[in-house]
């Protein structure tokens, strides 16, 4: 059986940890045994109960039902020692829920998959949300899930460098940005591969006229040919690659403080005060069948931020970093761009074969 990676197995993940707890609060289930939890959430969609009653209370939407019915059947592919790990957490993250409810009487808890319950932003960062009884402010709180060991750092943002710039306020603000970015990996990186066709040039190396950008089939068969009679060079050009990515982020960042604190703000997940906002954001680590909340730094920090830099860590080949003040103070923020795999020939996505597209994460700060 072949085992899920990527995308796919980080989704799945995801899914694990964040709506099987939900289901369980909803249908009045606690389990400490990783295997009777999954058997029972299997059940459900075994026994097509997964959107009706208590059920239903996990979903903001039918689609969002038939999405988990997938996301859940396709967990049997995940490798067996990582789904038992994730189901631990999903465990810890429901005893975290049932001491909340201790504080305050849960009605609900929501799973935000896709669609998010009603009250809440479409942009709002929260993996799940506890719809309290009472009407009392805030009525609803994010909960935005991490899942490691004690001492690891998990990502606060998880995104690529395209995708970034894509964002409406982005485009906005650096509407050229994607266009430099390609000239610049044309002339430092992809021109410089051995045995690249005279036929592909700076215009038509890749398109990026739609979300999804389209790489020129010769681009991609010389990529693959460089990786495997030329690697020294595929390995200098990715470092190449990774350079010039941080560098236009750097630069964008660098140009409109505005744009640079909206970005953080709608993506960095802030656990921001529940004084502040009508639906506040809650950072809650999973660690083993535990978990607990966490502090944030930066989100205290945010609303006084005067001035924000970015720059280049020089002795990293994929690390930078976001220094944000207020007034005296500062607060480092850690960035890394990076593949998300490496690159072979059987799955040409990695490095150079990410072309635009690399790994985008901020991981915390200093």
């Amino acid at each position: 059986m072949a085992f899920l990676s990527g995308g796919q197995q980080t989704t799945i993940n995801s899914t694990i940890t964040e709506l099987y707890p939900a289901l369980c609060f909803n249908n009045n289930k606690t389990f400490s045994d990783p295997k009777a939890l999954n058997d029972y959430v299997l059940g459900l969609v075994e026994k097509n109960k997964l959107y009706t009653g208590q059920s239903k209370k996990s979903f903001v939407d039918k689609g969002d039902s038939e999405s988990a019915m997938i996301l859940i059947t396709d967990s049997l592919k995940l490798r067996p020692e990582m789904r038992t790990e994730k189901l631990k957490n999903a465990i810890g993250i429901l005893k975290y829920i049932y001491a909340q409810n201790k504080i305050r009487q849960i009605d609900s808890v929501v799973w935000g998959y896709r669609a998010k319950p009603k009250g809440v932003a479409s942009n709002h960062p929260g993996d799940i949300f506890l719809i309290y009884k009472t009407n009392r402010k805030p009525k609803i709180m994010g909960i935005s899930l991490k899942a490691g060991t004690a001492k690891s750092a998990e990502p606060k943002l998880n995104t690529y460098v395209r995708t970034t710039m894509r964002k409406p306020y982005w485009q906005k603000s650096s509407p050229n940005a994607e266009n430099q970015l390609k000239n610049k990996l044309w002339n430092n990186v992809y021109s410089k591969l051995s045995y690249m066709p005279k036929s592909v040039t700076k215009d038509n190396w890749i398109n990026i006229s739609s979300n999804v950008a389209k790489v020129n089939e010769d681009v991609k068969d010389t990529v693959l040919k460089n990786f495997i009679q030329k690697n020294q060079l595929f390995e200098s050009l990715y470092i190449e690659q990774n350079k010039q990515s941080r560098l236009q982020l750097i630069n964008m960042i660098n140009k409109d403080f505005d744009t640079a604190l909206e970005w953080i703000e709608n993506e960095f997940r802030l656990e921001k005060p529940k004084s502040e906002v009508d639906v506040p954001l809650v950072l809650v680590k999973a660690i083993g069948s535990t978990a607990q909340e966490q502090g944030d730094k930066l989100a205290r920090i945010f609303p006084k931020i005067t001035k924000i830099k970015a720059r280049l860590n020089t002795s990293s080949v994929q690390e930078w970093f976001i220094d944000v003040f207020a007034g005296n103070d500062k607060l480092t923020l850690l960035m890394t761009i990076r593949s998300d795999s490496e690159y072979r020939e059987e799955k040409q996505k990695g490095k150079l074969g990410a072309y635009m597209q690399l790994k985008l994460l901020y991981r915390g700060y200093r």
